[in-house]
Parts: structure tokens; C-alpha cells; sequence
């Protein structure tokens, strides 16, 4: 026989990898609880190693919809933080309604997640932006932090008078904000906002970033340096990833149409431009697997119709070696002949270790997952009335000084 390892002392019968597989299917707030049990659940529970099983990779994803759920609901016909696991199925492995019988917590939407950590909108009742700032919290273990408002708000309300002449009325300037937090090189984390001024196409205006270190904003305004003005546009819709510390866009050429990859780091100090697989396709999302960038793009044919979508993989990082990993067509994905990202599908996310590739289906509001190796196309759920926002996630179950202070003198509530 095996010599017993060093749960022995929590289950004497038990070997560590049947004890990880029972304790995979509790909720994270069990978990949290049984690592009071004795100094042996502890170390199980709170090693690293382990963790990454509880459960391996994509646990499933955090949406916004439109359904009434007891106890879920912020603000009006509002529902945050549900967690559908891969298999479709809602489960409490985690959650973010605590944040909800927080004292002083308003509303607020899921934007981003990065490592098992989410990024929130905070928001007054009623508002029409963030006006709060954020809330980065970790659902596995309950911890959240407020992050305030960068000074960012809407053009309306930027004190400038009313614009009377509709015919050439810009639309307000919006923003995207991403959160970095990599848990194998700090327990900190940082967020980069894009200050958009929209106007058919969306130039980056200002960018500016946060850090949990100093806990105030910087703004950095090196945007004609990177690039970022009027060269290039950005394709927030397609996606994000982080790869070697750095957050990976697509974007296009004005003028050109190039398709390049721009790569910035938290600091908002280093840019990257990387040459896209492809000059003209059109992009439909960016994401990191299996340790390397992936590259999607939509294909027209004979008569400008998109019929195929192609997974790319940045082989080489430095020499910006790309592979074609795998075609499919659309005919096989969704049924239909001709579909185009932002109207008719989105992709929602690539398994971080799988070949395995996630979809949300407009017309018909399916969320559904296509495997690269067997070819097998799976609906996982109808998800109601739609959701505002589906963001993957990854369980982290350590404990983080960072997100156990409550910023409550830098928001004004």
C-alpha cells in the first residue's frame, strides 16, 4: 500500500485524491469553513496545487440575466453573480450575493474576471454609469475590496451645455475597464481603463490604470506613442487575454484594415504590437489557452457571406509565430449558412486547458461549447432573457490581505 499522505490526520481512509474529488463538489463557502476543521484540512484545502482541482480550470461562468432568483437580485429586474457551470447547470460553487448584505454596497454588474477574481460596476440607484467605481471580490473565498471612481463620467454629464443640433451629435464618451491579477506573481492586482470617445468607431482617448499597492488612479497619456489615437481601432468585443503579464486586444488599421494584436501591461508604461495571422479576415475573439494567445477569425466567401470560423495559436511569442490549430464552419456550429460576430454569436470564452471553445447564440439565446478534438457541438442552457454580460471563471481559493481592506475613505457613497 501507498504510506499514507499527509491528509491521513483529516481522513485516515481516504487518500488525498478521493478526498480532493469529494471536496470538489461543495461550495467554496464549505470549503472556507472546513479549513477550520484541523491544521491537516488546512493545508489540503489551502494548497495551491490542490486548489487548481476544486475545480480544475473553468468551473463555468458568471452572468447577468433577466430572471427573478430569491435572493440574487440587486437593483430593479436585476440578477448578478449566477454561476453556470460547463455542464449548463446552475451551482453554488460560488457566488457574489454576499456582496449584497454588505453594508453600503449599491448596485452593481459583473465586467471582467481575471484568475478567480471578478471585476464589478458600482453604482448609485438609477445611475446610468459606474458611478461608484468598482468592487473587485474573489466569490471563492468572499473577499472584495472597493475600488473608486477614476473621475471618469459620462459627456452628459461633464458639465458641457446641451447639445440642440442632433445631425451632428456625437455619441458620450464610454470606457472599458480590465482587471490583471496573476496570483503566481503578486497578491495585488491592477486595472487598465480605455476612455473612448465614440463616433461611428472608437478611438482610445486616455487610458488609465489603478494599482492595489497605491490604491489611487494614474492617468497615462502616452496613447500618440503607442499608437492608440487615430491609427488603430480597438475590438472590445472580441475579447481579452492576459499572456506574459500583459493584456492582449485586436485591433485595426485605419486605412489599412491590418489586423495586429496590441499588447499593453498594467502600468499602462509597455506596449506591444504583434502582426495578426491573418490581413483581412475579420476578428472574432482573443484568448489564452493552454499558456499561448489564441486568434479567432470569421472567413467571407464567393458572395462576402461569413461561413467559417478559424482558431489560431501564437506558437512562438517572440518570432510572432502563428499556426492554424483548427477551421470549422458556421453551417456546423450554429445550423445556418452565414452568421457575423456582435449580431448573430459571440464567443464567450476558450477553455484555458482544453480544446474547447464557448459560444452564446444570439437569435436564440443558447449558450453552447464546441469541442476542437471530437468536433462536438453542445447546448448547455437557454439563459433566459439574455444576459447583459457572461464572464468565465477560474476558482481561487487562498485567502488575500489585498482584498480583505475595505476602501470605504476613498468612495464616497
Amino acid at each position: 500500500m501507498d504510506r499514507p499522505t499527509r491528509s491521513a490526520a483529516a481522513a485516515p481512509f481516504l487518500h488525498d485524491d478521493a478526498l480532493v474529488e469529494i471536496l470538489s463538489w461543495l461550495p467554496a463557502k464549505s470549503l472556507c469553513q472546513f479549513k477550520c476543521v484541523s491544521k491537516a484540512w488546512r493545508d489540503l484545502i489551502a494548497d495551491r496545487l490542490r486548489c487548481k482541482k476544486l475545480p480544475e480550470g473553468l468551473a463555468g461562468f458568471f452572468l447577468n440575466d433577466g430572471d427573478e432568483m430569491p435572493g440574487g437580485s440587486m437593483g430593479e429586474h436585476r440578477v448578478v453573480g449566477r454561476l453556470v457551470n460547463t455542464f449548463g447547470r446552475f451551482t453554488p460553487l460560488a457566488s457574489v450575493s454576499f456582496l449584497g448584505k454588505q453594508k453600503g454596497i449599491k448596485e452593481f454588474s459583473l465586467l471582467h474576471s481575471c484568475n478567480g477574481l471578478l471585476l464589478l460596476g458600482h453604482r448609485r440607484h438609477r445611475d446610468i454609469y459606474d458611478s461608484l467605481g468598482y468592487i473587485v471580490c474573489n466569490p471563492g473565498t468572499e473577499q472584495w475590496v472597493i475600488v473608486p471612481n477614476s473621475g471618469w463620467k459620462p459627456f452628459s454629464l461633464s458639465g458641457v451645455e446641451v447639445i440642440e443640433d442632433f445631425d451632428s451629435y456625437i455619441e458620450p464618451r464610454s470606457r472599458f475597464t480590465y482587471l490583471i491579477f496573476d496570483p503566481a506573481v503578486s497578491s495585488h492586482f491592477r486595472l487598465v481603463e480605455f476612455w473612448m470617445w465614440t463616433d461611428n468607431v472608437q478611438f482610445v482617448e486616455e487610458l488609465h490604470t489603478y494599482s492595489s499597492v497605491t490604491e489611487v488612479w494614474t492617468r497615462c497619456s502616452r496613447t500618440e506613442v503607442w499608437g492608440l489615437d487615430k491609427d488603430v481601432i480597438i475590438s472590445f468585443f472580441a475579447g481579452s487575454s492576459l499572456v506574459n503579464r500583459m493584456l492582449h486586444f485586436s485591433v485595426t488599421g485605419v486605412g489599412t484594415g491590418q489586423k495586429l494584436i496590441f499588447a499593453i501591461d498594467g502600468q499602462g508604461r509597455e506596449c506591444r504590437f504583434i502582426s495578426g495571422p491573418e490581413k483581412r479576415a475579420d476578428v472574432a475573439y482573443v484568448g489564452q489557452s493552454q499558456g499561448r494567445l489564441h486568434y479567432m477569425t470569421q472567413h467571407r466567401d464567393s458572395i462576402s457571406e461569413m461561413t467559417k470560423l478559424s482558431i489560431w495559436v501564437l506558437q512562438d511569442y517572440g518570432a510572432e509565430e502563428w499556426v492554424l490549430k483548427h477551421s470549422v464552419t458556421f453551417l456546423q456550429l450554429f445550423g445556418r449558412m452565414n452568421c457575423d460576430v456582435e449580431f448573430d454569436y459571440r464567443v464567450v470564452a476558450i477553455h484555458p486547458d482544453r480544446n474547447l471553445i464557448f459560444f452564446f447564440q444570439h437569435w436564440d439565446l443558447k449558450l453552447k461549447s464546441y469541442d476542437m478534438d471530437s468536433k462536438e457541438v453542445c447546448t448547455l442552457r437557454i439563459l433566459g432573457l439574455g444576459p447583459q454580460n457572461i464572464v468565465p471563471y477560474v476558482p481561487y481559493f487562498a485567502e488575500s490581505s489585498t482584498l480583505a481592506k475595505m476602501h470605504w475613505n476613498n468612495c464616497a457613497l
